[in-house]
Formats: structure tokens, sequence, C-alpha cells
């Protein structure tokens, strides 16, 4: 067996495709449907676009089992805002939370041989663990053996932190059970694994992905030329500055602190002077003439939300030089500040950047553009998967199907 089938549920533009495609994956059914979109299933719309021999349903709740077409390998990644720490973290009090029942409602009947579902890395410990084993006994009731690990994005030649939980379950009959041999230690990954099999869950090894080197950078990501609605103006970047200001210091060692301001009222964000051990230039926004030249250069540092100034999330506002992009979500818009401390600007991260850190190709982003919105285009990739991670993991599944 050289080529495979596969059915998605809860599909977004198809991103379960764009990896699984080029391995030999031949799509049969999809569903997508986002009940907030009143007047246009906009994702299920760019999933027809991008995936035209793809039959795409709407709510899968609605499916019937019996009348669908057989499949190898069923994928699911039920809508992850009841486990996400980003959400309200309902679970499955959140009706979102109850859709990865009706993925394995088809999967019972079915019976297609894998199983393949992804959602966020808080669904290990919600509850204190409680929704995950539920899911995995779940699995294992309807005659699935399961394994499951928490796999980053970094590690995937794109430059965007971004952890997920993966899980894959093998028929009963072509699987044989073992004893996870990676639940040793005490992070949260391992202690959730040793109770789930203390619990009697039934679980074997899957060949996981490597997550040995980070071998790409923000900058390579970068266009060269942004158009300037993306920028920030000058003064919401001074007051983001100043934040860097407060909250680091450069490697030339001394305290940074306001040390006067070269207006004559003594006001004024464009004319404050910081000392560090001594007296440093202003910071203000830099009108860079040749964009690609400071991005060579200059600093490229990952900015969380810049233009939510008074609120973010918690952590840094500002990562180093060379750190790979915040996770990027359905709602926040995260950016970029290029140049030297103390002189940078920072624009938000545009729709081709955030799809190329899903490992998107281009020609599909073209496809995109031409189609849909800016704002429609970041929930696509911040709804989305890692293309290389689904990948690297489709190759490891066609491995499992061809028997070896």
């Amino acid at each position: 067996m050289t080529g495979f089938t596969y059915a998605s549920a809860f599909a977004g533009i198809g991103g379960m495709s764009l990896g699984l495609a080029p391995l030999g994956g031949q799509g049969v059914i999809a569903w997508e449907y986002d009940p907030t979109e009143k007047r246009r299933q906009y994702a299920q719309d760019a999933h027809k676009l991008l995936h035209p021999d793809i039959p795409v349903h709407g709510d899968i709740c609605e499916a019937v089992p019996e009348e669908l077409p057989d499949f190898d390998v069923f994928c699911f990644t039920p809508p992850c805002q009841a486990f996400s720490v980003a959400g309200k973290r309902g679970g499955f009090e959140d009706t979102r939370g109850t859709l990865t029942f009706e993925a394995l409602r088809i999967a019972k009947v079915k019976k297609p041989k894998i199983l393949f579902m992804e959602n966020v890395k808080g669904l290990v410990n919600h509850d204190k663990g409680n929704t995950m084993g539920t899911i995995i006994h779940a699995i294992n009731e309807i005659g699935y053996t399961v394994d499951f690990t928490v796999l980053n994005s970094k590690f995937f030649d794109v430059a965007q932190n971004r952890e997920r939980v993966y899980l894959i379950a093998v028929r009963d009959d072509l699987i044989t059970a073992e004893t996870w041999i990676n639940a040793k230690g005490t992070t949260i990954l391992p202690k959730a694994k040793r109770r789930y099999q203390e619990e009697g869950a039934r679980t074997f090894n899957f060949d996981w992905p490597e997550q040995t080197e980070v071998s790409t950078r923000l900058r390579d990501f970068l266009e060269d030329i942004v158009d300037d609605r993306y920028y920030l103006s000058q003064e919401r970047t001074e007051r983001l500055c100043k934040q860097l200001v407060n909250g680091y210091t450069p490697d030339i060692g001394g305290e940074i602190y306001r040390v006067g301001n070269t207006h004559p009222g003594g006001i004024g964000m464009s004319g404050e002077v910081y000392g560090i051990g001594g007296i440093s230039p202003t910071i203000t926004a830099c009108d860079y003439k040749d964009p690609k030249k400071f991005l060579d250069e200059g600093e490229v540092r990952p900015v969380l939300t810049p233009d939510r100034l008074e609120k973010c999330q918690n952590g840094r506002r500002f990562k180093d030089d060379g750190e790979e992009a915040f996770t990027l979500t359905s709602i926040d818009r995260h950016g970029v500040a290029v140049g030297e401390y103390p002189r940078y600007r920072i624009r938000k991260l545009t729709p081709r950047e955030c799809l190329r850190l899903q490992s998107v190709p281009e020609d599909v982003t073209d496809k995109l553009q031409a189609e849909f919105s800016d704002s429609r285009l970041y929930k696509f990739a911040g709804n989305g998967l890692t293309t290389n991670v689904i990948k690297a993991i489709g190759e490891r599944i066609l491995t499992l199907l061809n028997g070896r």
C-alpha cells in the first residue's frame, strides 16, 4: 500500500490535506462548520478553493456514519477553545469540547485503520488530566490502541513556538499493545502517561518525530517589503519601546533609567532620554529607507500583540533577537521589531508571514489572498495546523499502514 485515503473533521482550510496529500493521501470527505459565522462559512469556502476534489460538509453532528465512504485514516482537530489557556477552558461543559465524541461516533461505525487527533497542549492538564483521560478511554472503548505526545512547531523548520498535542490510535487488530516507553520523568507529559496507564489505558509506542534542533529564525519568514499599513505609528512604537526599556537590559552593563527630556517643557514621549550607565539616544521610530538592509543587519525581535498597548497575554512583550515567534492564534495579531537597540521599527506580522509560520506553501497563500481579506487570513493561520508537523507525522502513519 503506497497511497491511503483519509477523512478530516473540523478541517478548517484543509491543513491536514496540505500535509497528507504530498504523501499520497487522498481525501474522500471533510467537515467544516463555524456556528459563529452566520452569513458565510469562510473556512469551508477556503477548503473548497484549495481542495476542490474533496467533498466538504457542514455540521458533523448531522453526519450519518452508515452513509459515508470508507477511509483508512480519520483526522480530527476539534475546536481547541474549550481546552486552551487562551480561552475559558470550559472543557466538556463547553459544547465545542463535546465535538470530539462526534468524531468518535463516526469512527466507531467506519472503523478506519488509524485515528489522528490534534489539539492544544492545555488538553493534557485540563481538569487535572481528566479530560484527556476521558478521551483516551473512549478511544479504547471503540476498539483502538493509543499513543500521544506534545510536539513544538519550532523543531519543524518554522520559527513559531507552537506546542500541540498529537494523538495516534491504531485499530486493535492491527497493533500489539505495549507499555509506553516514554512515561518516565516529572514533566506534565510523562506524569499524564503514567496516570492513564495505571488506569488501564491500552497503549503502544508510535514513532514520533524527533525534536532536536531549531534550524530557522523569524527573519527567514519575513517579507522584504511590507506595506505601511502594517507598521505602528511613531507614538505607539515609542510606547512599546518604553516597555522594552523597562523590561530589558542590553549586555553593556548598567541600569536603564529616564534621565530627562529634550523638549523645553520637559514632556512628550518623542523627547524622552534614557541612561544606560551614561546617555543613550532618544528612542524613536526609525524611518528606514532600505528595509532589507536592516532586516539582514539589525535585530529581529518577536513582539506580543503590538496593537494592544495596555494589555497582553502573560509573558514577555518582546522576545530576544533570534527567538521564534509567539504562538499564532485566531484572535491575537503578533508582530516584529526590526532595528538596533534602542531604535526599532515595529509592525504587525503580515498574513503571508503568519501563513509561512504555519509552513503553508506560497502558491496556497496566493490563492487565499486573492479571495479573502487580511482578517480572514489571520484567522486561517491562527486556527490552522503546521503543515511540516502534519507531514512528518504522516510519513510515520504511512509506514504503519504499509506494515513496517
